[in-house]
């Protein structure tokens, strides 16, 4: 941050401004009314959309967000020159982690106070729900960049450690990936792109570990607004279990109490529940982080992505029992057992 940056920020925010620490895409200030942390928007309808969307989530109860920090003129967008800044109060918790089955019942629990709290924002764009889910569309792109990867290391040969567990991977994952979207059209999506457009449903889209904090007593808040947008919530549910579920070595009882957390604030109804396990067959963690890294994409370090991809390769054992066991997750229900039939 310029030194004109922050000097203009305390005269407009009525602060004094005593140090500045870098922390993933912003920056923590220390002041004299607290710690803060400042944002940055080339576009100003983002910083729209954020600030007022973290307003309307207050106003529907849904308070453990993050707060934006309004100037002296009582704005909470701070243009200075070609950029929009917000500032929000930092939020005195640590990432949650997904290894801790605690953790991972907070962050369901979490998720579902946003999914009540996130309706009854009106669809302007109704073609956003038409045809397939914007899902799928992700998974298809994501799987194509996936075979153009794997092609080219067919084409040179494995040029590291990488690059070796991707060859000895990439048929499974791809067979599993041309599956799941096979199958995916057979699930009863529609009536979900239809119930999320009829109540103007958000979903957040970016359900990682570190976009919720836990804090000492035991409050878990949902950060980074930036991604919310108009989807069926159902995705963020996907995501939430496929980032878990590797770190908790796809047991099913881990499952089973982050979706009973979840419901017991937001109902999921048995439909609902089997569906998320079925999309769960997507291998989306092993081709986000290896097609991160490969696009070159913000957070996707080499080291990181070849940790996940080794701990699925480890896993793959357990993921495939857990992937057929789905008759498990309903043992617990008041109607007895369930028998899948096809």
């Amino acid at each position: 941050m310029n030194k004109g940056l922050i000097a203009s920020l305390e005269k407009a925010f009525r602060c004094q401004i005593h140090a500045v620490k870098p922390k993933r895409n912003v920056n923590l200030l220390k002041t004299d009314r607290g710690y803060w942390i400042i944002k940055g928007y080339k576009q100003m309808d983002k910083a729209v959309w954020v600030t007022q969307l973290s307003e309307a989530l207050r106003e529907k109860g849904f308070l453990r967000t993050v707060q934006y920090v309004p100037d002296g003129g009582g704005s909470t967008i701070f243009p200075y020159e070609d950029r929009y800044y917000t500032i929000m109060k930092m939020i005195d918790g640590r990432e949650a982690d997904n290894a801790s089955l605690y953790d991972v019942k907070k962050t369901a629990e979490t998720l579902a106070h946003f999914h009540v709290a996130a309706q009854g924002f009106p669809v302007s764009n109704t073609y956003a729900f038409e045809g397939k889910s914007a899902l799928l569309d992700k998974w298809e792109s994501r799987l194509e960049q996936f075979e153009r990867i794997t092609w080219g290391i067919e084409q040179n040969g494995p040029q590291s450690k990488l690059e070796q567990v991707i060859a000895q991977m990439s048929l499974s994952i791809i067979q599993d990936g041309q599956e799941m979207l096979q199958s995916a059209y057979k699930l009863p999506l529609t009536p979900e792109l239809f119930a999320a457009m009829e109540r103007g449903t958000l979903a957040h889209r970016d359900v990682a570990s570190h976009n919720f904090l836990v804090t000492p007593r035991s409050s878990c808040y949902l950060i980074d607004l930036d991604t919310v947008g108009h989807d069926v919530q159902l995705v963020d549910l996907v995501q939430l279990m496929s980032r878990m579920l590797l770190l908790q070595e796809y047991r099913m009882v881990s499952f089973v109490e982050a979706v009973e957390a979840y419901s017991k604030i937001n109902y999921l109804s048995d439909t609902q529940i089997w569906m998320v396990h079925q999309l769960l067959r997507y291998p989306d963690n092993f081709l986000r982080e290896v097609t991160g890294l490969y696009s070159s994409r913000p957070g996707y370090h080499l080291r990181g992505v070849q940790q996940l991809v080794q701990m699925e390769g480890k896993l793959l054992q357990d993921r495939q029992v857990f992937l057929r066991a789905g008759e498990q997750i309903f043992q617990r229900s008041p109607w007895g057992q369930y028998h899948f039939v096809g």
